[in-house]
Order: structure tokens, then C-alpha cells, then sequence
């Protein structure tokens, strides 16, 4: 079996050419960067720009699963709305739009049947309230005030594009919506405004290892999804897998863990202090997102990974990884 994956050096990217890898796949993976990952070195490795048509004259042509990661988000993106509104726009429709139109056409020219489509859960952000569990397909509901909202209507509408191409041109096509994906990383840092910064659970990890004060912000019963790598990874198996022609899948749990939990989870699995912990009721916290995953459940036979085996998993990652010492934690 032959597995092209687009976006392959980003972190969802390299997890998901492992497991195809350690299936016995043939892997091709496409990236910007000049060099071919260390970490997944046995993989067929194109250096290439998804706006640019001619590159795809590049790519090898059988192809029976295609997995689109490709994109520019305000994590990994160096600049943003507020230092530089024109450039940070312009990206986001010639990457997220134009490049995934250029890829859907790869896909109808050389008929490659199946295509799956890596989304954001920003499409339904005026949906996410507490205790209410979000199913696949609601009406999208983008927040177009917030700091997403361009990022947000250029995957939504990389995603419609490829549903019209899964009915115009028979291509089985899945949609699946991430919210953040729980992963050990090879680099700690995401962007802010282009300023990199500690993501937020690995500085908490961090403290947890370092014996410091644990803070659960805002309300300690405000649920949400934690979601393991390995879910995501699940899923895009289970879809090509499925009897479905189509279909669009929230990446989720069902677990609906309170912050409270969370951060006493991450005490009690990374410290040995876990009972160290203070409430920051007054500071700012993520929004609510739980989803809905009985059709995920029904269709696919998807068994997600819940949050105690997660923190698990990345404490074992880490130790495995050396993480902390690359990452100068030690």
C-alpha cells in the first residue's frame, strides 16, 4: 500500500508516516523543509511548496491513500493579524485554500481514491458550551471576533472543497475536525504573534516535574476533550478502513474531563508533590470542547485512548524521547 502524506515534518504528520511505516507501507511525504525528518527517515521524501502547480509533476502517481496535514495555523505561523495583517491573510488563503485546491487536483488527475482531510474544531467555536457534547456534522458556527476566525474559514472552506470533489468525482473523502492534539513534540515551543513560547500542558508537565505549584485556572469544572496523538491516528486508519464513502469525524473522547481533573491527573502521573496545587479562578482559560462520538463509535469501531492512559503515554515518550534533556529541562 502506498500512503502520500502532505504537511509529513509537522508533528501529526510525523507520528501518522510511523504507523504507516510500521504497517509495512510504502510512505512519500511532502514538506518544506530541506532536509527529510530524523525521525522518520525510511520514508520517500519530496522538499516542495503546495502553491506552486508544477511541483505535483513530482510526485509519484500511485497513490492509494492521501493524507492532508498541509497548512498554516497561528501555532506554527511567524507572523499573525497583529504584526502583519496583510502578509498573515494572504497566507492563509494561498495555503490553506489555493495549495488543498492544487492538492484535490492531484488527486481527481491521477485517480486516487482515497483522500482524508485534516480540519480544525475552530469551525464550530460559537458551538462549545460546557456539558454539551458536540456531534459531527452541526452547522458551522466560525467566532468572528476571535484570533481563528481566518484560519477558521480557510480550513472550513478547504473542507467544503473537498466534499465536493468526493461527490462531483467519486473520490472517498473524510473529514476529520481536531481540536489540539497531545503529543510529545520534537521542539516544546509553539508561536504567539510569531513569539515562540512553551506550549501551555508541556509547562505544566513541566512544573509537575519540577515540584512547582500546580494552576487551575478559571472554572475547575470547565470540560473539555484531551486528545491523544494516537486517536487522530486511529481515526484516519478506521476511515480508510470503512466500508463509508465519505464522511466528517470529530477527533475526540467523550470523556469530558473538568480542569480540575486535568491538571490533578498531570500532577499525580509527572510529580511527587501532586497535592500541590493553588486555584486561579480570575485567570483566562480554553473554551470548552467535548465531542459527540457515538457515530465515530457505530461506523468505525473507534476506541479512544482516555486521559490517564494519555498522560501515561507521554511520560513514557518523554523517558523514551530523552525529551528533557533536548529540551535543556535537566
Amino acid at each position: 500500500m502506498n500512503v502520500l502524506i502532505f504537511g509529513v515534518t509537522g508533528n501529526s504528520g510525523r507520528y501518522t508516516a510511523n504507523y504507516y511505516l510500521n504497517k509495512g507501507c510504502n510512505v512519500y511525504g511532502v514538506g518544506r523543509s530541506e532536509k527529510k525528518p530524523k525521525l522518520i527517515s525510511d520514508i520517500k521524501y519530496f522538499r516542495g511548496d503546495i502553491q506552486d502547480i508544477s511541483f505535483f509533476d513530482t510526485l509519484p502517481k500511485d497513490i492509494d491513500l492521501v493524507i492532508n496535514f498541509a497548512g498554516v495555523q497561528p501555532s506554527i505561523i511567524s507572523t499573525s493579524e497583529k504584526t502583519n495583517l496583510d502578509l498573515t491573510l494572504r497566507n492563509y488563503v494561498d495555503v490553506n485554500i489555493t495549495g488543498v485546491f492544487n492538492i484535490l487536483e492531484y488527486v481527481r488527475k491521477n485517480k486516487i481514491k482515497n483522500y482524508i482531510y485534516t480540519t480544525t474544531h475552530r469551525d464550530f467555536e460559537l458551538h462549545w458550551d460546557n456539558n454539551k457534547y458536540l456531534e459531527n456534522n452541526l452547522p458551522v458556527a466560525i467566532n468572528y471576533k476571535g484570533d481563528h476566525t481566518m484560519y477558521a474559514i480557510s480550513k472550513t472552506s478547504a473542507k467544503m472543497m473537498g466534499d465536493y470533489y468526493s461527490e462531483a468525482f467519486g473520490i472517498r473523502v473524510f473529514n476529520l475536525r481536531l481540536p489540539m492534539m497531545f503529543m510529545i513534540p520534537a521542539d516544546p515551543h509553539y508561536l504567539v504573534d510569531g513569539q515562540p513560547k512553551i506550549m501551555p500542558f508541556l509547562k505544566i508537565i513541566k512544573d509537575a516535574i519540577d515540584g512547582n505549584e500546580l494552576e487551575i485556572w478559571g472554572d475547575p469544572e470547565m470540560k473539555r476533550d484531551y486528545v491523544h496523538i494516537e486517536n487522530l491516528v486511529s481515526l484516519i486508519d478506521l476511515c480508510f478502513l470503512s466500508n463509508l464513502e465519505r464522511g466528517t469525524f470529530n477527533v475526540g473522547t467523550g470523556e469530558a474531563v473538568t480542569t480540575e481533573r486535568f491538571i490533578k491527573e498531570i500532577g499525580s502521573v509527572f510529580s511527587e508533590t501532586p497535592e500541590n496545587i493553588v486555584y486561579k479562578n480570575k485567570n483566562k482559560t480554553y473554551k470548552c470542547a467535548i465531542y459527540d462520538i457515538s457515530e465515530q463509535i457505530d461506523l468505525l469501531g473507534y476506541k479512544p485512548i482516555l486521559l490517564n492512559e494519555m498522560l501515561v503515554k507521554l511520560k513514557n515518550e518523554m523517558k523514551d524521547k530523552d525529551s528533557l534533556k533536548r529540551w535543556n529541562w535537566k
